[in-house]
């Protein structure tokens, strides 16, 4: 008697669960690492400009071009929510947004508050 014919094929299911896992892993990873992504290439931004700002001094043109950034990588940063201070000794920069990502069975709130400060020179 051939001891592989009293084998009943349970291992596809396991195989099953695991492709349905990692098919949602890479769904969910589609949809949400590009808005961390962006929302980091902005907070690298904002660093830039809040270093920068002892070499500029139109502090509407520092938050115009924050600003013009979000909008190219698509990130909803409202004007509102977008502060530029400057003192006589330090500039600060802050930002906060949120964007929803919808997942299908969930939807997840990505939440992003920036306060940058750099001294003045």
């Amino acid at each position: 008697m051939d001891p592989r014919r009293s084998e009943r094929g349970e291992g596809k299911v396991g195989l099953l669960i695991a492709l349905a896992l990692l098919g949602s892993a890479i769904f969910v990873a589609v949809k949400v690492v590009p808005v961390r992504v962006n929302a980091y290439e902005l907070k690298d931004f904002i660093k830039e400009e809040v270093r920068g700002a002892s070499l500029r001094r139109d502090d509407k043109a520092i938050a115009d071009r924050i600003m013009k950034k979000a909008k190219e990588l698509e990130v909803p940063l409202e004007r509102k929510n977008l502060k530029v201070n400057r003192s006589n000794s330090e500039m600060m920069i802050s930002a906060s947004f949120q964007q929803t990502v919808d997942l299908k069975v969930y939807k997840y709130v990505f939440r992003f508050n920036e306060t940058e400060r750099a001294p003045l020179f």
